[in-house]
């Protein structure tokens, strides 16, 4: 997600005369640029907003000294409540940065050929900036003013006050021009600050955060300094230069700082490095025992220079935390940093070299043309006035005249900056083993590489070990979901990523409720014995498969003691209900893929995984039927009297085939019979399982560059809801319910109840929890943060029958 501020113009309606001037605090998802969602709105411009690390904090601090935290009401991305708020009245910001939380998860180029996630990914040992009781790490945020002062802020539980320090970097108050801050591993703050001056130090300071009976203390010493070369470099020319910029290459590394010296035409980028130097000591301060005994002093050393006839705007820093000792010359990866000139120049400078490795302008890569009136007299050339990389550095978003814009940095159509597929395949990895969002990684995914990317992360991760691949076998999904969705044709494989993660998710929430009679390490577990007896039985009768087990060993003792087995069951009939529905819609779809058609379920009825785990629902559905009947799927049907039997006789034929060979042609007898299944029994709407015609990722099917404005949709969005079909219209009747993406209840076509919806897949959940056990509560908090794809959720206040209507157009 990216923050963003903008200026507007209140006019009175009377005399047409602007008489208040607000400044409005927007977010939104860079999926779907157009669709804004409003956080606040300020009377004094805004200076700083920041993230916190988990993405659900907005710190926003405005010109007049006021800091105030803003948190998602209920998760929700349209709705915002202040948590709190504080003032330093008087005081200009200048660095503004939330605290080291203590994670941090390297990513190393070397160790792309590594089998194992947790040899690839390793953490590093970072200490939490603030911690209190069992080192747990407290939220809170950093800000360095203009006279020295540091003022830490502590979140403490919503509804108490914010815990406050204050402390000034030095004996006596300063006079600071620009200021960074770095976390150390050690859990201290490194400050690096300058008074704007050439001529005087870059001094630097060392702060320690600690939290002690209930109040925040600051202790502060310095550190090493230096004087920048540019002193002595140019002091002999009239250049009026002034230290424009100070920034961490990175904000988790205090080791690389960057420093630009800039005139009105003249900009010089200083890189210096942080080393330990060793003075020995003289003969009389030796020991004995230790003769070659020295001194280790911090000092920075000057390590190169960037220079451009232009003033620097920006500098876009890494944000991928990675280890600094890899070699460069046998890893082909390429780190930057980027930075930005006001004459509209780019340049890509290797994070390690420090060689420029690639320049372009805002003229060459197609830039807008400033919308704001009057701007043309102002500058030349369109030009970034700030710019910052995504989260893994394959793209760039920077703020241009009136405008945003994000660039492509690799892999793009007419770039020189190539990254190969094995490194992109790290970063998908990288990104599914943190957990963060994969757009932007998206952006250096040419559609050509869609295939064997997908392939080659599906092949690792069939290396891990069972347990690991259970843990994040959701993350795998959602990101081979998002691989089909930048692909035109790939939107049915989408659609049954979808359905996979709906049908694990379940899978796992019904086998959690086992229990065996008897604990022992040796035996194996009671889902481990249906999936056993299931993969090799090729009974198709269900009553005889389900004849010799226990119906009490797949009953956890919790369940039962809850309101009676019976009522505990019978809450899980929605998901049950789900599972039948799905297995009807791949079966009725057998007769069309036979015949060529593309659509969805045709890759799943050729996974045997997936039909081993159908078969084992289905024995656990008819397990649970003797002991509860109301837990039962329903259908509507006259020709069956068993269609749950019948169903999972046509599966297993199904799976028997399949075994044998992916490409097997079905029988034609078994053809017929699914063919015949919609005559008989009423097949649901097929968007219940498969989900909506998504248009999530659809930007990346489009040729670039694309303009969008905010508030008003894409017209290719129009033409793909128009063109684009995935279910056939004959065999999907579009019943146009809402349906509960979460809970797998119908809920009408008009919802009285509040709804959020998916940014992203458009997906449907009521807002209010419904949960009346422990079990289903379990359930509802796995995605009361985000949607079953991932994305985050929106309060709904969509008129639903004209979402009726739009959908049927």
């Amino acid at each position: 997600m990216v923050e963003l501020g903008r200026e507007i113009n209140l006019i009175d309606e009377v005399s047409g005369c602007p008489f208040e001037v607000v400044y409005e605090v927007c977010v939104f998802d860079l999926d779907r640029p157009w669709e804004e969602f409003r956080v606040t709105t300020v009377s004094v411009p805004v200076a700083y907003m920041r993230w916190d690390p988990s993405g659900s904090h907005l710190l926003i601090v405005d010109a007049g000294g006021t800091f105030t935290v803003w948190i998602m009401k209920d998760y929700l991305i349209n709705t915002w409540e202040e948590y709190g708020s504080t003032a330093l009245p008087g005081e200009e910001v200048l660095i503004l940065a939330w605290l080291h939380n203590g994670i941090q998860v390297l990513f190393n180029p070397e160790k792309h050929d590594q089998v194992a996630y947790n040899d690839k990914f390793q953490r590093s040992k970072f200490n939490p900036t603030v911690t209190h009781f069992g080192n747990k790490p407290l939220d809170g945020w950093m800000a360095v003013t203009a006279t020295g002062l540091v003022t830490v802020g502590l979140l403490q539980e919503p509804g108490q006050k914010l815990i406050m320090g204050k402390q000034c970097l030095a004996p006596g108050y300063l006079r600071l021009t620009q200021a960074d801050i770095a976390f150390m591993a050690s859990g201290e703050v490194m400050v690096a600050a300058s008074d704007g001056t050439v001529g005087s130090a870059i001094q630097c300071f060392i702060i320690s955060v600690k939290l002690e009976n209930n109040a925040c203390k600051i202790t502060t010493h310095p550190g090493a300094s230096f004087f920048l070369k540019s002193t002595a470099e140019y002091s002999n020319r009239d250049l009026h230069l002034h230290v424009s910029k100070i920034c961490f290459l990175n904000r988790e590394n205090s080791d690389i700082l960057l420093v630009c010296c800039a005139g009105p035409n003249h900009s010089s980028v200083e890189v210096w490095h942080l080393l330990e130097q060793t003075m020995p000591l003289n003969r009389i301060f030796q020991s004995v025992a230790n003769p070659e005994l020295a001194c280790k002093t911090p000092k920075w050393m000057h390590k190169a220079s960037i220079v451009h006839n232009a003033h620097l705007t920006d500098i876009a820093r890494p944000k991928l935390p990675m280890n600094r000792t890899y070699n460069i010359e046998t890893t082909a990866f390429v780190a930057y940093f980027a930075c930005t000139y006001r004459d509209g120049v780019i340049k890509i400078i290797h994070r390690q070299s420090y060689q420029v490795i690639h320049t372009s302008s805002m003229e060459t890569l197609g830039g807008p043309v400033s919308s704001v009136p009057g701007d043309h007299l102002l500058t030349s050339s369109p030009h970034l006035m700030s710019c910052v990389q995504t989260s893994t550095g394959c793209g760039l978003v920077g703020q241009s005249q009136g405008s945003l814009c994000v660039f492509r940095v690799f892999n793009s159509r007419d770039g020189c900056l190539q990254l190969l597929p094995g490194f992109l395949v790290l970063l998908l990895e990288y990104t599914m083993f943190v957990g963060h969002d994969i757009w932007d990684v998206l952006l250096a995914v040419r559609q050509g590489m869609v295939e064997g990317l997908a392939q080659q992360i599906i092949d690792n991760f069939q290396k891990q070990t069972p347990s690991f691949q259970e843990l994040i076998r959701m993350r795998l999904l959602r990101l081979r979901m998002a691989l089909c969705s930048i692909v035109p044709s790939g939107r049915q494989r989408a659609a049954e990523c979808r359905a996979l993660l709906t049908l694990f998710s379940i899978s796992t929430v019904l086998r959690s409720i086992f229990r065996p009679k008897a604990v022992s390490v040796q035996e194996k577990t009671p889902a481990e014995k249906l999936t056993a007896h299931c993969s090799i039985s090729t009974e198709t009768d269900i009553d005889a498969l389900i004849k010799n087990l226990d119906p009490e060993e797949f009953i956890v003792e919790s369940v039962k003691k809850e309101k009676g087995s019976q009522a505990s069951l019978q809450m899980l009939q929605p998901f049950i209900q789900w599972v039948a529905d799905f297995v009807l819609h791949l079966l009725s779809s057998v007769p069309l893929i036979q015949n060529g058609h593309n659509m969805p379920g045709m890759g799943l009825l050729r996974d045997v995984s997936v039909l081993v785990m159908l078969r084992d629902l289905l024995a656990i559905m008819r397990l649970w039927g003797s002991i509860n009947p109301a837990c039962l799927p329903t259908f509507s049907t006259t020709s069956f009297h068993d269609c749950l039997g019948h169903i999972f006789k046509l599966l297993t034929r199904v799976w028997q085939i399949r075994k044998e060979g992916a490409s097997m042609e079905l029988e034609e007898g078994l053809v017929d019979e699914c063919a015949s299944l919609p005559s008989k029994v009423l097949i649901p709407d097929f968007h219940f399982s498969y989900g909506r015609d998504s248009c999530s990722f659809a930007v990346f099917t489009q040729p670039p560059p694309l303009r969008f404005s905010f508030g008003k949709e894409p017209d290719y969005l129009y033409a793909i809801r128009k063109t684009f079909h995935v279910y056939p219209a004959e065999t999907a009747p579009d019943t146009k319910q809402c349906h509960d993406i979460v809970r797998h209840i119908h809920l009408g076509i008009t919802p009285c109840e509040p709804v959020r919806e998916c940014i992203r897949c458009g997906a449907f959940s009521l807002l209010r929890t419904m949960a009346r056990s422990t079990l289903l509560e379990s359930w509802e908090k796995r995605f009361i943060r985000n949607c079953v794809c991932g994305a985050r959720w929106k309060l709904s206040n969509s008129d639903f029958k004209h979402v009726a209507k739009k959908r049927t157009k």
